[in-house]
């Protein structure tokens, strides 16, 4: 199976998960959200450390599939890892991976404080999760 690096880009913060080349997604970490620019840095050069051959960039759809405004800065994000990074770069929907993520943090009766830190973690690991198993990459 390909190592695959997934993303979550929320306006303050950039939450990763990785495969290790496996069937099952692991959370990595939260990076601050900063610029276009040294988001896509940080991206590739994440990427990179962990021998990334795909990285899958949640995209924020609505529920009708229509494209929100933040879903433009996905979509020029992945332009931009498209044109620097080796591997395939996937844009995949990540429509309601953080209300999930907050229901299980909630359910596992996580304070609020935590909560805040590890949610967009835990959402590009659902994401990843949700691509491997609809792919089998």
């Amino acid at each position: 199976m390909k190592k695959i690096l997934a993303v979550d880009i929320g306006e303050k913060r950039i939450g990763l998960s990785y495969n290790r080349g496996t069937s099952f997604a692991t959370p990595l970490k939260v990076i601050p959200s900063e610029s276009l620019k040294k988001n896509v840095k940080n991206i590739i050069q994440i990427a990179q450390q962990i021998q990334a051959e795909i990285i899958v960039l949640g995209l924020p759809l609505r529920l009708d599939h229509s494209i929100k405004n933040e879903a433009q800065k996905i979509i020029k994000i992945r332009e931009l890892l498209s044109n620097c990074f080796p591997g395939e770069v996937v844009l995949f929907d990540e429509r309601l991976t953080t209300k999930e993520a907050e229901k299980r943090l909630l359910e596992a009766d996580v304070s609020r404080k935590k909560r805040k830190m590890v949610i967009d973690q835990l959402a590009a690991t659902i994401i990843l999760q949700t691509y491997i198993d609809s792919t089998q990459v």
